[in-house]
């Protein structure tokens, strides 16, 4: 060793170095480490010199764990699993295969450093083999940051790419019923503040279409717009996937994962069918509502949020409230803007609009030109629609789809519906009646069927949007029973 240190003795140089470094000779014998070295393993140089270098590291009980190892000169990694601690130093594969050899260990206190040996010639004769170990500790830390917000990131352009491509579609409410323009006056009102909003409405009348509308219309468009339905995560994800969860918080738990809440932050949050939201959860998402602020799971700090919380629901939670399934003071905070969203049978003026949007939409994606009778939407007005507009969308898709012909007919279309009463009106070009026969045919049968399906003549006035005392005589006219 007194031969490296012939011109100089650059002990204290490499003393003066902050990485921890050592020297074995060919026999694998420590005989120099600098300070930071003694410090790092936690044993003195004077007690491990002459010592091998696998008995020094074993010593010192520092927990040496080799993760893998790099050959320098093909630039190939050799992955390595260990039961156990493992002692063999990096310095002697160096050695053993005459060239420099990188290894990824693990010390105590979840430290993680590089150890890089190189071989050191003299005379062409490998005298010594130099390592030195970086501490990469930080460098991990930020790379684990760093691929947590890569995966943050691609969620959500994940999630804009997706509103992206339904915007277009989905964008404008469709309607001009009293009840769907006195709705979207509220939302204009609604959508540019920050207030929580609750939906409700019967399944398939368009509440996610309705929060498409307040994000576009918000100030927050453009930032992310989260959705979870809570009736498809398990109870027992639910917490870890709204909250995010912190590294080994539970078995599995890997690496840190942020929450949807984290992931909506300066966005807007989509709870839906927030009637399912399991009731232990309750009081943590009213927390989250009052402080803006989120714990992951096995986490021990509070994390700010600024989300735009959006509920959607088709159960009825202040019937939940009394049966004492859902939180009232949650209720009470979700219900700060509720929108009531009418189920089609009750804004049967809207249907017509409603059938020849679906129709344009589906004649250009299968390529077809069919247009509907009128017989045909006198039909779709007079049905209850218990599914809503969603049933009504599969309808005129299967409509399209099956056959050729280039008119939907109120015949096809009672195929496939049950229409109250069976009867149905029928076109001019289905007929051969004469104008006066058929108005009063469609009359005749729409009385029919509104008087069936309502009960009571003052009820079927409101349904047809007349008086009562006509509803009355045209039904005595026409010698209607119900």
């Amino acid at each position: 060793m007194n031969s490296i240190f012939t011109d100089i003795d650059c002990r204290a140089i490499l003393n003066a170095v902050s990485d921890p470094l050592h020297i074995i000779d060919t026999e694998g014998t420590l005989v120099f480490a600098n300070t930071a070295w003694e410090r790092m393993i936690g044993i003195s140089l004077a007690d491990a010199q002459g010592l091998h270098i696998n008995e020094a590291i074993e010593k010192s009980n520092s927990g040496f764990y080799f993760s893998f190892e790099k050959d320098e000169d093909t630039q190939t990694t050799q992955y390595t699993h260990f039961d156990h601690k493992n002692f063999d130093s990096v310095a002697l594969t160096a050695l053993r295969k005459q060239k420099p050899i990188s290894m990824f260990a693990h010390l105590r206190e979840h430290q993680r450093v590089l150890l890089t040996s190189s071989p050191l010639f003299h005379d062409g004769q490998i005298r010594y083999a130099l390592t030195i170990c970086q501490n990469l500790t930080h460098f991990s830390a930020l790379c684990d940051e760093l691929e947590s917000a890569i995966e943050k990131n691609k969620l959500i352009m994940d999630e804009l790419e997706f509103y992206r491509s339904t915007m277009v579609s989905s964008q404008n409410i469709i309607g001009k019923s009293p009840a769907i323009q006195a709705l979207l006056q509220n939302v204009q009102y609604v959508a540019a503040t920050d207030a929580t909003i609750l939906i409700t409405g019967e399944s398939g009348v368009g509440k996610e279409v309705m929060t498409n509308e307040i994000y576009r219309l918000s100030k927050r468009t453009g930032e992310p717009f989260i959705r979870v339905n809570c009736a498809s995560i398990p109870e027992s994800l639910m917490e870890s996937e709204l909250f995010g969860y912190e590294k080994g918080a539970f078995t599995g738990a890997v690496k840190t994962k942020p929450g949807m809440f984290e992931l909506a932050n300066n966005g807007t949050l989509l709870l839906d069918e927030i009637g399912e939201l399991p009731k232990p959860l309750q009081p943590k998402l009213l927390r989250v509502l009052q402080e803006r602020e989120i714990m992951r799971v096995g986490g021990t700090r509070t994390i700010p949020v600024n989300v735009r919380l959006i509920a959607a629901t088709n159960q009825d939670l202040s019937a939940m409230v009394q049966r004492g399934e859902f939180r009232q003071d949650l209720y009470y905070r979700l219900n700060l803007i509720p929108l009531r969203i009418p189920p089609l049978r009750e804004r049967a003026e809207d249907i017509p609009l409603l059938a020849q949007h679906f129709l344009d939409e589906f004649n250009t994606k299968y390529g077809k030109r069919k247009r509907i009778t009128e017989a045909a939407v006198q039909v779709l007005k007079l049905y209850p629609w218990p599914g809503n507009i969603r049933e009504l969308e599969n309808l005129l898709e299967r409509l399209v789809i099956i056959g050729d012909e280039a008119r939907i007919t109120s015949s096809q279309v009672t195929k496939i519906l049950t229409v109250p009463d069976q009867t149905v009106p029928i076109g001019p070009e289905e007929s051969g009646l004469s104008l006066r026969e058929l108005m009063e045919s469609y009359e005749r049968e729409l009385l029919q069927a509104a008087l069936s399906r309502c009960g009571t003549t003052y009820k079927a006035a409101q349904a047809l949007r007349t008086s009562q005392p006509t509803v009355a005589r045209k039904a005595k006219q026409y010698g209607l029973e119900w």
